[in-house]
């Protein structure tokens, strides 16, 4: 073991080098990293999973993880109903709310009352061993039943129904503030379609444990709710596995799903786009805005502060007039990329601007965002979307100049850049704004990114590509395990073959599936590590 390396870092090197299929390797990492003792937990894994040099045997712990792991869903699902003076106490010091969500009861959705902990009894020794190291020696005493506060008022609470199915099935995890206080946060592991009052609560909610009804019955133990806690990733990406595991292998060459109502929203969006663009530009910012009202009552506000759904298969983007130039570009780049190469892109409708704001109409993609996507995405899956990705960027890298131009780099329709990382790098200008060039060469676009830094810049001689400049797991849709959509072309224009890579790096840093995968589809297209290298130094300054 390296002298300035953990137990810890040591071993989840192991493991994410160890070619475990997803989510196995997520899993285990969840033993490591949740446990109430990681690095204790890390030497148990290297004394026990290790020859004493390099070589890592993870399959045997992997296996009996997901068998305990197993029986705590198991048991989750399969808890008796508490004695009768335990609900009417339970019922009485709760006040009659939901401890996770803070909601009241509803006709669809009753309050109960619940273990927080079931107890789980285990027919193997090992697991009893993996359950002591994972959760502490005194709290296994506990949760084996052994301790008689696991069937009282303090291992058991007053949560809605729909609340204690999704704590079974890992979708919440809570952290100890002080005291009796404590978090409630999301546990966003897994696929678009989760239970929906996970999407009822804030983020992060905060509560406490108390008796409201001022009659000396005891609170809930906290350590309880931690040891509940503890397991609610690892559940998550155990049901993933599961998941994955059920569903069909799909075929590399398979197609895209297809139907009758895309193409019919597509024509009417169409015709009502036709008819919008012959009134003037106020009597048809006035239509956009009273259909956005009405998108917002209809499928609820968007993730995103500037995109909003519609009916009738449209969407509108809304920014501010000082940001016309990135919508202008983005119509430009989705009429460029739809009559040169076959990436799937929203249709752009119509583009009309006011004092005040601007707005972009097109049509409406199926699909849903990679980012609630890529977590039930099997290896072959992620396999398929590389080849499909390499696919697409090859066809955007081949778009050509309608016109001659006289600046080699520039935004889609020739005009300024507009790209976060030179913002952010380079002095505000009022004139300016927020957009800068078109450059006439590389060189030209070297010295202004690199300014206060001399030292550090890319070489030129770099191929000039037709760029997406923000492709990353928010701007990919994904319909039946396969790319539907790439979407906000605001920053597309003509860089360095680098740009595209960087920036995807630039914007995820944390999810290490994704950073692969970009690796993936980015290496036969030139090795740009050393500009990553580059990249990484000029935003080390700026930020």
């Amino acid at each position: 073991m390296s002298e300035t390396q953990s137990s810890l870092e040591q071993t989840l090197a192991a493991i994410r080098n160890s070619r475990l299929q997803h989510p196995d390797d997520q899993l285990l990492e969840c033993f490591l990293t949740d446990s109430v003792d990681p690095e204790a937990t890390s030497l148990y894994l290297l004394q026990r999973c290790t020859d004493g040099q390099k070589y890592y045997d993870l399959i045997s712990l992997l296996s009996e993880w997901k068998e305990l792991v197993r029986s705590v869903i198991e048991q989750f699902s399969q808890q008796k109903k508490p004695k009768r003076d335990v609900i009417a106490s339970v019922t009485k010091r709760d006040n009659r709310i939901c401890c996770i969500t803070g909601l009241e009861s509803s006709l669809v959705d009753p309050l109960i009352v619940t273990s927080i902990f079931p107890v789980i009894r285990f027919s193997r020794e090992p697991l009893q061993e993996l359950f002591c190291l994972f959760t502490g020696s005194t709290k296994q005493e506990q949760i084996k039943g052994n301790d008689d506060r696991v069937y009282g008022v303090q291992n058991h609470w007053l949560v809605r129904q729909s609340a204690a199915e999704a704590l079974a099935q890992g979708y919440f995890r809570f952290t100890s503030t002080r005291g009796s206080d404590y978090r409630v946060s999301q546990v966003t592991i897994g696929g678009p379609n989760r239970p929906s009052i996970v999407d009822k609560i804030p983020t992060v909610r905060r509560g406490r444990f108390m008796d409201h009804s001022d009659s000396g019955i005891e609170t809930p133990e906290i350590s309880l709710l931690l040891a509940t806690s503890r397991f609610s990733k690892s559940i998550r990406w155990s049901l993933v596995g599961r998941d994955i595991a059920n569903r069909p292998r799909q075929p590399a060459n398979k197609m895209l799903f297809s139907s009758s109502w895309p193409s019919i929203s597509e024509c009417f969006a169409l015709a009502f786009a036709s008819i919008c663009r012959l009134m003037p530009g106020r009597f048809r910012i006035g239509i956009y805005q009273s259909l956005k009202s009405l998108g917002v009552r209809t499928y609820g506000p968007s993730s995103s502060l500037k995109v909003q759904q519609l009916p009738f298969g449209m969407h509108l983007k809304t920014t501010h007039c000082d940001d016309y130039q990135a919508l202008a570009n983005e119509f430009g780049a989705l009429k460029l990329v739809r009559n040169q190469t076959q990436v799937p892109v929203p249709r752009p409708l119509d583009l009309v601007s006011d004092a005040d704001a601007s707005y972009l109409l097109t049509t409406t993609i199926l699909g849903q965002r990679l980012d609630s996507y890529i977590d039930i995405l099997s290896d072959h899956d992620l396999d398929i979307f590389k080849r499909d990705m390499q696919k697409y960027v090859a066809q955007l890298r081949s778009i050509s100049r309608q016109e001659r131009q006289n600046h080699a780099i520039s935004n889609a329709v020739g005009g300024p850049c507009y790209d976060y990382r030179i913002v952010a790098c380079s002095d505000y200008d009022k004139e300016r704004g927020d957009f800068f060039g078109p450059f006439i060469d590389e060189e030209e676009f070297n010295i202004l990114r690199t300014p206060a830094l001399p030292d550090v810049f890319h070489s030129t001689g770099h191929d000039i590509v037709f760029t997406h400049s923000d492709i990353n797991m928010r701007n990919i849709l994904m319909h039946n395990g396969r790319i539907s959509g790439i979407v906000d072309w605001e920053n597309s224009g003509w860089f360095p073959d680098y740009w595209e890579y960087t920036k995807a790096h630039y914007v995820t840093k944390l999810n290490k599936r994704w950073l692969a995968v970009v690796d993936r589809v980015f290496e036969s297209f030139g090795d740009f590590k050393l500009d990553l290298a580059i990249e990484r130094r000029l935003w080390e300054y700026c930020f």
